[in-house]
């Protein structure tokens, strides 16, 4: 009966060891193969054809992302942009109040004066109508936690305009593609 129970470990003894070589051939294995692979990949972009074909391909990518403009992650991402400059000051722009301040100064002209601005993005709920003129005539505190001067709200709605010329410009359809440097908004 012991030689039985000395036998039995000595078994286990062996069949842990047999796995664990198992193991440590598999590992091997994979290793042989990664390399077989990475060599092979090596072989291959060494060859002058395969370099031209990846330079090629980067170049053809570097156009797409400049000339495209619906398969374009760039442009994408611009237009996405400027869409979303373009709704947030039309959402905020009826609510933002505007002027010279209190200290009107010699003929309005402080904080860029009393002035009115076209094509504004401004809209009245208690009428149901919107107007597209927006008049800056506050004469509270200009700066924080007050209104914006009227040479400040002139910045943002020129901003708002140039967008929305560029967003337009391709005849409706959006505006030009990223590479397109001959056409300037202003």
């Amino acid at each position: 009966v012991g030689y039985q129970i000395g036998e039995a470990v000595q078994k286990v003894k062996n069949t842990g060891a047999l796995q664990n070589l198992a193991d440590r051939y598999d590992n091997l294995n994979n290793l042989l193969n990664q390399y077989n692979y990475l060599n092979s990949l090596v072989n291959l972009a060494s060859t002058p054809s395969a370099i031209t074909s990846a330079i090629d391909n980067l170049s053809s990518s570097a156009i797409n992302l400049t000339s495209a403009t619906t398969t374009s992650p760039a442009y994408q991402a611009v237009a996405l942009a400027l869409n979303a400059a373009v709704g947030m000051w039309q959402v905020i722009a009826f609510g933002i109040s505007c002027g010279p301040g209190p200290n009107l100064g010699p003929e309005h002209l402080e904080n860029g004066g009393v002035r009115s601005f076209d094509n504004t993005p401004n809209y009245s709920y208690n009428t149901g109508s919107g107007t597209t003129t927006t008049t800056c005539n506050g004469a509270s505190n200009v700066g924080p936690n007050g209104i914006l001067s009227s040479s400040e709200y002139q910045v943002l709605n020129t901003a708002y305009q140039t967008i929305q010329t560029a967003l337009n410009q391709n005849q409706g359809g959006g505006m030009p593609a990223l590479n397109s440097s001959k056409n300037m908004v202003v």
